[in-house]
């Protein structure tokens, strides 16, 4: 049964008729009662106007970073849907809220959210805010607007075409130099694809050629990726800006035969070493080791990652519904989650959420912070780690038979296809083995 104050303000905001009111309504719930009935005028004129197609630009040291976004109706009056768009990706954010005047969108899985004033129908400006462990690491300006469909601006006419595999190096100076294929596809003036590194790939960039110059970006409340070029013949040359600081030059060849170094040499175990062990906690406490009789005579599958890793949200995605398929044929898989803080109390419920919204089912482990000496501790047997993730396959007697760095997701069409092809023959490999 509602109280007097909940059937008033239902009935304010349902029938907008004139009602006695209980003498016993103070002042202070008068005042409460009419600030819900503006507060839901506002949500009723509010939604018309945002729904639709928007353009952004956060304001980056690498210049107008444009980034794209689809605002529909949410489940509740005063809530939005809101799917970013990258390439042929459309990914859900958390529900939006207003928080006083402004439009607060939520990047739950990165600490992150936009933050909008939406006073103007067919514009918006704010800030992108990007938090670790609840304070704020920084903040940047963007603005919005609505129906523009290029992402990038101010397009000269396409004099030359991008599409195919570029050998790329990525460098700060003469001795800081890392490899990279770009792999892109052009129709008329609009690009997509990604950049495959040795710790992941880029995901899902988008843009768009102008004139000689390759444009792309890249956001998803975690990174902030910029890429911008000149094309001559079969050459591009530019710069890579990323997050909050990040640059490198970047040097590209166009080459059908680019590949990266062997991901499955970079990381490896110490010399006198063929096996690893740990014993880490899940979020409750429960400690896990590959020891435990659950592990026994299975295929093990092990994730270095992290709940604030793009790649490794890929990589997850895949392994869900891979353990559900193979967990009955004896494979068992464990997530080392190593995050931004040492305090449980602050990393677990991070941890927990990136499980629930994967719907991951098999155990997620507490492994400290994201850091060398970190890794070090938890499993010193590992000479080396490049980058998140990085995945460990270990036979049935607990040897481990391979070690990949990185991971290539759906962003990377073909690669995407080829490594799940790899790594399920791999397993079934494994599991066929007395």
């Amino acid at each position: 049964m509602p109280s007097n104050y909940e059937f008033v303000a239902v009935f304010f905001v349902t029938s907008f008729e004139p009602v006695s009111l209980p003498k016993r309504l103070s002042n202070t719930c008068m005042k409460k009662i009419l600030l819900l009935f503006i507060l839901s005028s506002f949500f009723c004129t509010a939604q018309s106007p945002l729904t639709g197609f928007w353009r952004a630009e956060i304001s980056t040291h690498g210049g107008p970073l444009p980034f794209q976004f689809e605002v529909n109706a949410g489940s509740v009056p005063g809530q939005w849907d809101i799917k970013l768009i990258n390439g042929s990706e459309k990914s859900s954010l958390g529900e939006s809220f207003l928080r006083a005047d402004s439009l607060v969108v939520p990047f739950d899985l990165y600490e992150s959210e936009l933050v909008f004033d939406i006073s103007k129908t067919s514009e918006m400006k704010g800030f992108f805010v990007k938090k670790k462990n609840g304070s704020t690491l920084f903040k940047l300006a963007v603005t919005a607007k609505s129906g523009i469909a290029d992402r990038f601006l101010n397009l000269k006419p396409a004099m030359v075409n991008v599409s195919g595999k570029w050998m790329a190096d990525f460098f700060n100076d003469a001795t800081n130099h890392s490899p990279g294929v770009g792999v892109f596809e052009q129709n008329g003036s609009q690009v997509s694809g990604t950049v495959l590194r040795i710790s992941g790939d880029y995901r899902f960039l988008q843009g768009n050629v102008s004139g000689d110059s390759l444009l792309l970006s890249y956001f998803d409340g975690s990174n902030l990726y910029l890429i911008k070029t000149k094309i001559t013949g079969t050459k591009l040359a530019g710069k890579f800006t990323s997050g909050l600081n990040g640059e490198r030059n970047m040097l590209a060849s166009l080459n059908p035969a680019a590949a990266l170094p062997d991901l499955k040499k970079l990381s490896f175990l110490k010399p006198g070493y063929d096996r690893i062990d740990f014993k880490l906690p899940t979020t409750s406490g429960e400690l896990i080791s590959l020891q435990d009789e659950r592990f026994k005579n299975k295929v093990v599958v092990i994730e270095l990652m992290g709940s604030w890793c793009p790649n490794c949200l890929d990589e997850s995605r895949y392994l869900s519904p891979f353990y559900k398929k193979y967990k009955d044929k004896g494979v068992e898989v464990i997530g080392l989650s190593f995050e931004n803080s040492a305090d449980l109390a602050i990393s677990g419920p991070k941890i927990n959420n990136f499980q629930k919204k994967i719907g991951i089912s098999y155990p997620l482990l507490f492994a400290g912070t994201a850091e060398d000496k970190t890794i070090a501790q938890v499993l010193p047997m590992l000479s080396k780690m490049n980058g998140y993730p990085t995945t460990f396959i270990i036979d049935k007697k607990g040897i481990v038979r391979e070690i990949h760095t990185g991971f290539s997701g759906p962003g990377t069409g073909k690669y995407y296809v080829d490594w799940i092809a790899e790594f399920e023959h791999t397993i079934q490999s494994l599991l066929a083995e007395k």
